[in-house]
């Protein structure tokens, strides 16, 4: 079979065009470079405070992976109490005026305000389709596909919520959701299927799972849902998926089973981690400062 998933390199598609793509897609990069770009240095906290709805761990990874691509500098002003400045390299400001070049084209050519989000429906069955279609096309510009393929020959990153079909002929709903993962897409995906959820499901990247026959509601209910935390940041749309799972889990799968399962106890202890770091964002501020300021020790 084809390797749909590799990265080949082509003349239209050149890896150092996949990856500048790849580094200023990310919500929180260019908003950090700008911010950068207006000030003769910012510390942690003060990018914190500007960066409004950024999450103490999603910050502390932008910066890191800033800083591996010489994109931002970072400075350790005092020891005592620990204080650090980020300041961009000559590099960042070259990427500052790309960043302002494709603002200043968006606002020139492109209205979102009168666009409807899109949402893909991919389903073997020809009647699901149709009925799904039908209930989403009022709200949203609806795509379809009916298999692996042709679900990946729909996708792009205009797509905002995939209904996704977990049984499919060629490549499965689970190959199709690894391969969207493997891309980097903003995209969130619904996962329908008649099949019984199982612990396995916490693996992998889904953001809400749906048990077929899908009713109306559900499915109306369930995109809207993730159109809405397309807005929220890393860790609380992990929070949500994860908070979505165990739930789903909890009803379908009994109780003794669950206790005994290893994945089912490690990932009710992540819930309770981004429970508390969203609830006490200046502490997991500190923890990741001090975890930063270790990684660039070593």
């Amino acid at each position: 079979m084809t390797d749909v998933f590799s990265d080949a390199e082509s003349p239209l598609l050149p890896e150092s065009l996949q990856q500048s793509v790849s580094l200023v897609s990310k919500k929180w990069h260019p908003a950090i470079i700008r911010c950068l770009a207006t000030s003769d240095g910012l510390g942690y906290s003060d990018l914190e405070d500007r960066l409004d709805g950024v999450s103490a761990k999603v910050l502390t990874d932008a910066l890191s992976e800033l800083q591996e691509h010489d994109i931002i500098d970072r400075t350790e002003v005092s020891q005592q109490p620990l204080r650090v400045e980020y300041t961009l390299t000559e590099r960042g400001d070259e990427l500052e005026g790309v960043i302002q070049s494709l603002a200043d084209w968006g606002e020139t050519h492109l209205d979102s305000n009168d666009e409807k989000r899109v949402v893909l429906i991919a389903d073997d069955d020809t009647r699901v389709i149709t009925m799904h279609e039908t209930w989403l096309e009022d709200e949203y510009t609806v795509r379809t596909a009916r298999d692996g393929k042709e679900t990946l020959d729909q996708l792009d990153t205009d797509v905002d919520v995939v209904v996704l079909d977990r049984r499919m002929p060629g490549l499965t709903g689970d190959e199709v959701l690894d391969w969207i993962r493997s891309q980097r897409y903003d995209t969130r995906v619904v996962m329908a299927t008649a099949e019984d959820p199982e612990v396995e499901i916490l693996e992998m990247g889904f953001d809400e799972y749906l048990t077929k026959p899908v009713l109306k509601d559900e499915l109306q209910s369930a995109v809207a849902n993730l159109i809405e935390r397309a807005e929220y940041d890393e860790q609380v749309r992990e929070l949500l998926a994860l908070r979505s799972k165990l739930a789903l889990l909890e009803a379908e799968v009994p109780g003794d089973e669950l206790a005994a399962d290893d994945a089912y106890t490690r990932y009710q202890k992540r819930l309770e981690t981004l429970e508390h770091d969203i609830e006490n964002p200046s502490k997991a501020a500190e923890t990741a400062l001090e975890q930063l300021r270790a990684n660039n020790t070593q």
